[in-house]
Formats: structure tokens, sequence, C-alpha cells
């Protein structure tokens, strides 16, 4: 992958180059970001980078056979780790699943947890890295290099490691075998042993700045400048909410007649109306619930900006922004802050297997009474 196959984040794309270009190449470095926001295809582009044997104006040329190699994910001195299930001692490794890893990357480079599970077909389990796999890994980056050159290993969602692959990373961090860069991602550092992150350069990769990613869209997805920041306005410099925008674009009429549905119930306080809707949601699959709670929040930023700027600074058009210039008032600064809170952590516990209709009735009647503060 080519640092211009990738939305946004110019400034570090150019960093990073750089730093390979003057021979300042770190041993081992941490890429942080949410997954929409693209540290692991940015890992496998400098990777790409690094391989590659004709660089040109700040990229990998995306010809050579290095290149060739590390875009179908075979070159034999890249070496992947991931969280995954451990359900016998034949799938002790991330290796068992490196046919569902290579399919994922082929088809998106942006997933999250959730879609990786999908893939590996293991529901809602938490997958983790284990102590076998660090064991592998220090196994693997022991040997010599296969074409004489450097060795890269990246290590998708490190935050999941466990306690034992932890540690034995760690000693891998401290004293990695000659050639050798690691290259850890995570979306939450902080989960990560202090030591670790002690020992490793950050490299933070933010959100995408809205214009990016519109001008991204406009230029390779080919869509028309209206639509592209239609789209963005909802992805919140997130690329994965993008896709999944783009693959799913009628569900947005679907989450907004659910929000203006749920909002007017909740306001005239039809109680017994308002806990069938809640079971309604609950019947929804995961993900959809997961951006529907996104779309609340979306919905809130956009009554504020409506609030403020008299509906100048709206982005919505037609029948939601009808809505909006009659239900905007109701969400204001006495209770915009809690209600945005409640979304969040909403979200949150969706994402960690909440029961739905538990977590929508009690939304449902905290909202109630904000609605009314």
């Amino acid at each position: 992958m080519q640092y211009s196959s990738l939305p946004g984040h110019q400034g570090l794309k150019l960093k990073l180059s750089a730093n390979v270009d003057s021979g300042r190449i770190p041993h081992a470095q941490l890429f942080c970001g949410a997954d929409g926001y693209g540290p692991l295809p940015m890992a496998i582009a400098y990777a790409q980078y690094l391989f590659c044997e004709q660089r040109e104006k700040g990229d990998s040329c995306g010809k050579c056979s290095s290149c060739q190699r590390v875009e179908s994910y075979n070159h034999p001195d890249l070496h992947f780790s991931f969280p995954f299930k451990v359900v016998s001692k034949k799938k002790e490794t991330s290796q068992a699943y490196f046919k569902e890893w290579q399919d994922q990357l082929t088809e998106n480079q942006y997933f999250d947890i959730q879609d990786w599970n999908g893939k590996c077909d293991i529901g809602n389990s938490q997958p983790i890295i284990p102590a076998s796999e660090a064991k592998s890994i220090s196994a693997k980056l022991s040997l010599k290099s296969y074409e004489g050159g450097l060795k890269v290993l990246i290590v998708w969602r490190a935050d999941l490691l466990n306690t034992q692959a932890s540690n034995k990373l760690l000693k891998l961090i401290e004293e990695p075998p000659n050639g050798t860069v690691i290259i850890l991602t995570t979306t939450d550092q902080d989960q990560l042993l202090k030591t670790i992150i002690s020992r490793t350069q950050l490299v933070s990769v933010n959100r995408i700045p809205d214009e990016e990613l519109t001008e991204f869209l406009v230029e390779k997805e080919g869509l028309d400048r209206g639509g592209a920041r239609s789209i963005v306005n909802l992805a919140e410099g997130s690329y994965l909410r993008v896709k999944r925008q783009l693959r799913t674009s009628d569900n947005e009429l679907k989450y907004f007649n659910h929000f203006q549905t749920w909002m007017r119930l909740c306001y005239q306080k039809k109680v017994l109306e308002t806990f069938n809707w809640a079971e309604t949601m609950a019947g929804e699959g995961r993900e959809h619930q997961k951006q529907f709670l996104l779309f609340c929040l979306h919905m809130a930023r956009q009554c504020m900006l409506g609030n403020y700027t008299d509906m100048q600074m709206v982005s919505l058009q037609g029948e939601e922004r009808a809505f909006l210039l009659k239900f905007a008032k109701f969400i204001n600064h006495n209770n915009v802050l809690q209600l945005t809170q409640e979304f969040d952590k909403a979200h949150y516990h969706i994402e960690r297997n909440a029961n739905p209709k538990i977590l929508f009735t009690d939304l449902s009647i905290k909202v109630i009474r904000l609605l009314r503060k």
C-alpha cells in the first residue's frame, strides 16, 4: 500500500519518509489512533516504503517486486501479529488465522475488532494476543532476513496483548535482533505496559481533517463534492466510518427515521410506546445499533450548531433539516453535555455486548428526563 492510497495525514507521511531517507529508522514505534484514522494502513505503507527498491517523491513505487509482495501480504520479511481466539493447541498462534488476515486486508485495511471477529467467525468473544504468539514472534525474528535486509513486524491492536505476551514482547523490544523494525498499533496506549510505551517512539495517527477526507472521496472514490461532504460530516475523521456509509448509505435515512420517532416519543413522555421502540431497536444488529448511536451524537451536535448559528452551519438538508428546525431548541446548553455523554456511554456498552433491550430502555428514560431539562 502506497502512502498516496491513504486519505489525509500528509505531514505524517512526509515525516515517516524523511526518517527512512535520512537513515533514522527507530527499531520500535507505536502507531496510536482509532482504527478508522488508519494506524494499521499507515504502518503497512511505512513498511512498504522501507522495503521499496525504487522510492520516489517520498512514496514507494508500487511496482517493484518488494512493493508487490507487500501489497499481496506475502513478503518473506514482513511479519504480522494480531489478536485471535485460542481454541486448541493447533490454533495457539496467529498463523492459524493468516488466510483470514490476508482476506481482510485485501478487502479493506480499515477495520475494527468487531469486523475482525466477524471475519474469523468468533462471535462476540474478545480475542487476545497470548504468550504463545509472542514466543512465535521471537522465533521468527531471531532468524536471518530472507533477503538480507530489514525484517519488519507489525502488531495490530497491541493493547490486546495479555500480561505474559506483553512481558515477552518487552524483552524483544529491549533486545531486538539486528535489522529488525517493530511497529505496534493501538487504539488505546493506556492499555499497554508503561515500559513498552517508554521504549517505543510514539507516532500519533490523528483524525483525518474533513477537507482532506472530502478531497480524497472526490478524487479517489469519484463522489461529487456535495455527497462527499455529507458523508464526511457523519464520519468524524474516520475513513472506516466513511467506508461503512458508502456500503450502507440507505441506512442514514433509516437512522434518521429511528431518531425522529424516538425523540418525539420521549418528548411526549409516551413511556409505553418508547419501551416498544426500545424493544424494536434491540432487534437490530449490533453494528446498526452502534451506528445509530453515532448518528444520535451527530444530530445532537447539529442541534447545537443550529441554535448558535441560526442554522447557517448546519450541514443537513431536506427532511432532516426541516425536523431540526423544530427540534433543535430542545437540545440546548442545559442538556446537550449530558445527552452526548449518555449516547457515548451507550455506544461504549453496546461495543462490549451489553443487553440492547435493557440499554435502550434505560437510555430512553434518561432522554425523557433530559429533553425536559
